[in-house]
């Protein structure tokens, strides 16, 4: 263990369960009514799995795979930041596969690529998911059918992407431009699956991508919800301060750190979640009033 390590286990005996606890996944649920609206009758229970960075839930039976299996989802999207190569060698990808060969057949899993996939080649973190039974979507867009309801699923990779290797190593600033080049035509290829299935058809768009920070972009491209993690809560929730008090990529006071947010956007409204995500020993500077976090979304 490190020096890290002992102080969360210090910090986490001292204080209150209800102000530092990782030994408890909150699952909060949020109602999100269909595009176009629900003629199905039915409902499409989606479950994000965010910012593992490769913690230790117990296993394939463990506590975060009790959580997942009694959120009961019709769909499962993962928004990076699942593996980290810091946690070992011996924990990095195990970790992972303990989590998804405890929910392998559960219902369908899409996956992309967050940043700490990324700050080497991500290669092996692809082949790793894909292994487990996840849909990667690198810039890609599918549409699927569930309970009733037509989704288009589109996963946007992180901007890392848009880095040399050399860069990645050396975490330089994002390539913002060649970021909105790759979201722009992301969007394309979601409104042309759109117009395939009918143009004025119910259809409900979905984005996955990592960072937050980018909403002001995302929010022009036509998708009604919008998935993203990174911001890890704000790591410490303050009385008073319902987005954390620091995130990265925001800095202090964040303004889209965890839950669901209705954006406005030339009359229309998108939903925005974001996860404050599962990771609890890595980063290891502990969570405060911020348990890990498994958001279940109600499309109805």
């Amino acid at each position: 263990m490190t020096v890290n390590d002992y102080l969360r286990d210090f910090i986490a005996e001292i204080l209150p369960e209800s102000l530092f606890s990782c030994r408890e996944i909150s699952v909060p649920e949020y109602l999100i009514p269909s595009a176009g609206g629900n003629k199905s009758g039915t409902e499409v229970r989606i479950a994000q799995i965010s910012d593992l960075h490769s913690s230790d839930f117990g296993g394939a039976d463990g506590l975060l795979c009790r959580c997942l299996k009694e959120a009961r989802p019709d769909l499962i999207v993962m928004t990076g930041d699942i593996f980290d190569k810091e946690m070992g060698p011996d924990k990095t990808f195990q970790n992972v596969r303990n989590v998804m060969d405890g929910i392998r057949g559960l219902c369908p899993i899409y996956y992309v690529l967050g940043n700490h996939e990324m700050f080497t080649d991500e290669g092996p973190y692809l082949e790793a998911i894909a292994s487990c039974g996840a849909n990667v979507l690198t810039d890609e867009a599918v549409r699927t059918t569930i309970n009733g309801h037509t989704l288009i699923i589109a996963g946007l990779a992180d901007p890392m992407l848009d880095l040399t290797l050399r860069q990645r190593k050396k975490k330089d600033k994002d390539n913002k431009e060649a970021y909105r080049r790759r979201l722009a035509g992301l969007a394309q290829k979601a409104s042309d699956l759109r117009q395939e299935a009918g143009g004025s058809a119910p259809c409900t768009s979905i984005l996955l991508a990592h960072r937050p920070e980018y909403i002001a972009d995302y929010k022009k491209c036509g998708f009604d919800i919008i998935f993203s993690g990174h911001a890890h809560g704000g790591q410490w929730i303050i009385p008073g301060l319902a987005n954390g008090l620091y995130a990265v990529g925001q800095g202090f006071l964040p303004k889209y750190a965890g839950g669901l947010y209705e954006i406005r956007n030339e009359g229309s409204e998108i939903r925005f979640v974001v996860s404050r995500g599962l990771s609890y020993q890595k980063p290891s500077f502990p969570r405060f009033g911020n348990p890990p976090e498994l958001p279940l979304v109600r499309l109805a």
